[in-house]
């Protein structure tokens, strides 16, 4: 496929998004969603295929922040942005999506999620995702290096990348984490994002309990504090079902860290606790806009790398072969 014709698959594959159950605890709103382009997956997730001995993580050499190696094994596996590993030298994020073929290393672009480690460890695990919140930032870092490569390259269709660095402002990220410790009144050793992570542990499994997965479901809608957050689909049911659990924690974060912004006045509360009934068509309606001009390069992995960024919104969507194989859109303030 071309670009044109990879923009035109995301478009199609946002037309066909239709909410399916809508729960809510709180000021936490979750709806599973339907998506057209749902089959069966050709593939693993990271988290399954790490379980089963078929993707080894480890460091690059003798350790690089900014990328890991991944190794398959007889199938091609999935990570999926926000997925995380710990371990190593530093635990990491995965920056982007990522189809890995089959019997394959391949060197991943990742962001450090802790500041003071840098051990002798080697090899990873991969661990929970990240929350909304901070995937929302990550996204929007992800566009805003896209755009600048392409204008570095003299715009579309003049020279641009073939291939994007898919780097994060590290600062940005260990800025964050820091200020969460201090919205959370708890402090890592090492500034590690996934010691406050098992702080909120309990209170956080507690309102996962109850977020059961729809069937036939291939996606999230996720609201926090009255607002219409992030939307993730993925291209199988199966998938959504092994990763609900995992999405759930992530939204669940993102709503305790919210109610503590709320608390340090870092953010205002919400004058309504649901989204309001035309959100979600509002978000994929400007994604769609967005989808028009979305730049399009090659993926570190197989398949195309999309990065929308749009009027409230940023996302991106890994499309392989004829379809997206995973797709996020965030809100972002303007």
């Amino acid at each position: 496929m071309n670009e044109q014709q990879v923009r035109d698959q995301v478009g199609s594959a946002l037309r066909s998004v239709r909410p399916l159950v809508t729960m809510s605890r709180e000021g936490l709103v979750i709806t599973a969603l339907e998506w057209g382009v749902a089959r069966d997956a050709a593939y693993e997730t990271a988290s399954v295929a790490a379980g089963a001995g078929d993707l080894e993580l480890r460091e690059q050499g003798a350790g690089t922040v900014p990328a890991i190696e991944a190794l398959t094994k007889a199938r091609p596996v999935v990570l999926f942005a926000g997925d995380t590993v710990v371990g190593g030298r530093q635990n990491r994020i995965i920056n982007v999506s990522v189809w890995l073929p089959a019997a394959t290393v391949t060197a991943i672009p990742v962001s450090c999620l802790e500041l003071g480690r840098w051990n002798q460890g080697s090899r990873f695990q991969a661990d929970r995702k990240v929350d909304y919140s901070l995937r929302a930032m990550m996204s929007d870092q992800m566009a805003e290096v896209a755009a600048m490569e392409v204008a570095d390259a003299g715009g579309p269709g003049a020279g641009a990348p073939r291939r994007r660095s898919h780097a994060a402002d590290q600062g940005r990220v260990w800025g964050e984490i820091a200020a969460r410790e201090q919205r959370f009144g708890a402090r890592s050793q090492t500034a590690a994002l996934h010691d406050l992570y098992a702080h909120e542990a309990a209170d956080v499994s507690d309102v996962g309990r109850a977020f059961p997965c729809p069937v036939g479901a291939a996606g999230v809608a996720i609201g926090i504090g009255g607002r219409l957050v992030a939307v993730e689909l993925f291209d199988a049911t199966a998938t959504l079902a092994e990763q609900w659990p995992r999405l759930v924690e992530a939204a669940a974060s993102a709503y305790a860290d919210h109610r503590r912004a709320v608390a340090a006045g870092v953010t205002a509360p919400s004058q309504h606790r649901y989204p309001d009934e035309g959100a979600l068509g509002r978000m994929l309606g400007r994604a769609l806009a967005a989808a028009a001009g979305a730049i399009v390069g090659p993926s570190v992995g197989e398949g195309f790398d999309v990065r929308l960024a749009g009027h409230k919104v940023r996302g991106g969507a890994l499309v392989v072969g004829d379809h997206p194989v995973h797709l996020e859109l965030f809100r972002v303030a303007e």
